[in-house]
């Protein structure tokens, strides 16, 4: 989010102090009024042939998301914790009014470049040094971001490799297996959960099977940390 602050906000000056040293330089390029600069600097730079209309539209929706971002920001961080139910919804479609965007910087990035080129062609470009001052924090930042993408992408291909092995346990399983044990029987689980003595049975006649722990808790609908104790339980009565 720190990305999409500064990108955005960059590239709000940029186009602002750039259109009012064209406007000084040019005399007969039009000036943007005291109010609603931003939404004028859109107009006009495409009217001048500098960005598409999709672009302007793209920096009027960014700027709204860094506006959230500065100013509202729990509306984007609302689902990390137990309170996802707390997310305001649009009266109109009923979806979320406000969602976290992950490729926003990026899309800032690349539409800065855009502008840039644009501008530049046509117009006055007043370049600061801010970007200068803040290059080695981005740095940082981007490497931080690398470096969660390529865990997290490690850890989702480590989920899928477990998938496909449990996946591949539970086709093996006969089916005359499957039949006798009933697993989805609604006698198999209390009222709170546990397995039931019947629900013991059609268990260890997965395992027997040659169901893993994890196997046995997908096609019995209880928690992978149940499924692990009674395998325990089986496992030791087998070497009794």
């Amino acid at each position: 989010m720190v990305l999409v602050l500064f990108y955005v906000e960059e590239l709000k000056q940029y186009i602002l102090k750039s259109l009012e040293m064209t406007a000084r330089v040019l005399n007969e390029f039009p000036s943007l009024p005291k109010k609603n600069k931003m939404e004028a600097a859109r107009s006009l730079l495409v009217s001048e042939g500098c960005i598409t209309q999709a672009d302007a539209d793209e920096l009027r929706r960014l700027i709204d998301y860094r506006n959230t971002i500065g100013h509202e920001i729990h509306r984007l961080v609302f689902d990390i914790g137990s309170y996802s139910e707390l997310g305001t919804v649009n009266a109109e479609n009923l979806q979320l009014a406000y969602k976290y965007d992950f490729s926003a910087a990026r899309a800032a990035a690349s539409l800065a470049e855009r502008v840039s080129a644009g501008m530049s062609q046509k117009l006055c470009s007043v370049i600061g040094l801010n970007a200068l001052r803040f290059d080695a924090a981005e740095r940082v930042y981007l490497a931080e971001i690398r470096r969660l993408k390529n865990k997290i992408n490690s850890g989702l291909r480590k989920h899928r490799t477990g998938l496909e092995k449990t996946q591949s346990v539970i086709d093996q399983i006969p089916v005359s297996v499957i039949n006798s044990a009933q697993p989805r029987h609604p006698m198999n689980l209390k009222a709170n959960g546990a397995l039931t003595h019947r629900g013991m049975l059609s268990i260890f006649q997965l395992f027997e099977a040659g169901a893993t722990s994890i196997a046995a808790a997908y096609i019995m609908r209880i928690s992978a940390r149940s499924a692990a104790l009674w395998y325990k339980k089986w496992y030791g009565q087998l070497r009794k």
